[in-house]
């Protein structure tokens, strides 16, 4: 089966129901691509059991969800439940619509999360510095910090709010 990257998604428009073609960004499309083919069933490629779609769907942020939820996500996406499998392009369909209706701003929200750990509302270069070095292998400096600020056209000096931080 040949995995297309772009799907034809409705998207809320403040008037009316819209079909435009929409894709992942490649990186996500890439990490649902190998999640899925690690449990691809052999005998029919594009498939996997309804079960293991679950636990692909709450690393792409449907962790909150609980078991009816879940159902009720699938169903309202058309897929069959009845059969205990997914496809591969019903599991993209299911992914895209979520990025594209809040599941991307949710991503933001949670990562700035993880650079104010005071809950202050704002982060600085410094406690961005600190986080990521405490979560990457690579050394990263304030210098680096301080550009990545520079190049989404906040001063380096400055608190960052979230919604600062959103429309980096």
């Amino acid at each position: 089966m040949k995995h297309t990257t772009a799907r034809k998604v409705s998207l809320l428009n403040t008037k009316n129901i819209v079909k435009q073609e929409i894709r992942l960004p490649d990186y996500l499309l890439e990490d649902l691509r190998i999640a899925f083919s690690l449990y691809e069933i052999p005998e029919f490629p594009g498939i996997i059991q309804t079960t293991q779609a679950r636990g692909i769907l709450w690393n792409f942020g449907f962790w909150r969800m609980t078991s009816k939820e879940f159902e009720k996500e699938l169903d309202t996406n058309g897929v069959d439940l009845s059969k205990n499998t997914i496809e591969w392009n019903e599991l993209v369909n299911i992914v895209t619509k979520r990025y594209y209706q809040g599941g991307k701003d949710q991503e933001l929200k949670d990562t700035f999360k993880i650079f104010d750990r005071r809950e202050k509302g704002t982060t600085t270069v410094n406690e961005i510095k600190n986080s990521l070095q405490s979560k990457l292998e690579v050394p990263i400096t304030e210098v680096e910090i301080a550009e990545m600020f520079e190049m989404a056209g906040v001063p380096s000096g400055k608190s960052i709010s979230l919604d600062d931080f959103m429309n980096l």
